[in-house]
Formats: C-alpha cells, structure tokens, sequence
C-alpha cells in the first residue's frame, strides 16, 4: 500500500515537471503520458485504467495540435513565409530553454513564456529580414504574427498538461 502511495506521488511529480517542461516548448507531455503508462502498468492497467490512458492521450494529441497549428495559422495569417513559420518553432525551444536559469521560481514560469515567445518573434523576424529580404514593416508583421502563434500554441500545450495533471491525480488515486 505504502509504495503505491509514494509511486501515485511520484508519477503527479513527474507529471508537474512535465508541465514544466511545456512550459519551455519541450516533449513534457510524453514523460506525462510515458509516467501514467509505467503507473497503470504497475497496477495490472487498472490505475488509471485503460480507458483513462485512452483520455489522456486524447487530451494530449489535442494539446500538440493547438501548440503546432497556432503557431503556424498565426505566422500564416500575419504574412509569415512557411521558413519563418518553422524558425518561430525552433526559436520558441530555444527561447524556453535559455529562460530556464534566471527567475524560474520568482515568476512560476513566466519567464520561460515569455522567452520562448520572443524567441519565435526573433528567429522568424530573422529568417524573413535575412532569408527573404522582406521590408522591415512586413518582416516585423510576420514576425509579430509567429510570436503571437506559438504563445496561443505554448499556452495550450501547458493546459492540456494541466489537465492530464488533474485526470492523472483523479483517475489513479490510490485510495479508490
């Protein structure tokens, strides 16, 4: 009884850490899913039942599909080129991870969000300023369009993690 307890504690712990890691554009979902797969495992597919595995993975494809098309209807719909779409993408994982170090705990996060955001205005702005030669107006438009996008995206992804966070703590309760 008492290691099912520390196990169920331990997998709201990974799982929270994997918001964290939403957080900074990065995989956190799957160690979530990959964490609840190893308890229901444990538990003979009982907790979380299968069912509830079934839920979560829903949960989570929907949550990767806000964070991939927003970015990229965002970028579309300011006049980003398909270039500067993907550069938004790897410049918000390199934006979330140089927001890692300084002020994680004082802000919950927030900075991780906000880097990860300019980093998706910055690498997209660069790609249409130095790729495509494109005036500085459009560029920053566009730019401004990517930002905006994987914000919506960086956003979703971390409720959706949210959310397998608390089916996790409901569905695998081990008092039930």
């Amino acid at each position: 009884m008492y290691l099912d307890i520390l196990l169920y504690f331990l997998v709201l712990l990974i799982s929270l850490a994997g918001v964290a890691l939403n957080v900074a554009s990065l995989p956190g979902n799957w160690v979530m899913f990959a964490a609840a797969l190893g308890l229901s495992a444990w538990h003979g597919w009982q907790k979380p039942h299968w069912l509830g595995l079934l839920l979560i993975l829903v949960i989570l494809l929907l949550a990767e599909v806000i964070e991939f098309v927003g970015g990229m209807i965002g970028a579309r719909q300011f006049g980003a080129t398909k270039s500067a779409s993907w550069a938004a993408i790897a410049g918000a994982i390199a934006g979330g991870i140089i927001g890692i170090p300084p002020i994680t705990l004082a802000v919950l996060g927030i900075d991780h969000i906000v880097c990860a955001v300019l980093g998706a205005f910055l690498a997209a702005w660069a790609v249409e300023l130095v790729m495509w030669q494109r005036p500085m107006g459009e560029a920053t438009k566009a730019a401004t369009g990517a930002a905006l996008g994987r914000g919506v995206g960086i956003v979703g992804k971390i409720g959706g993690g949210l959310l397998v966070w608390i089916c996790l703590a409901i569905l695998a309760f081990p008092w039930r």
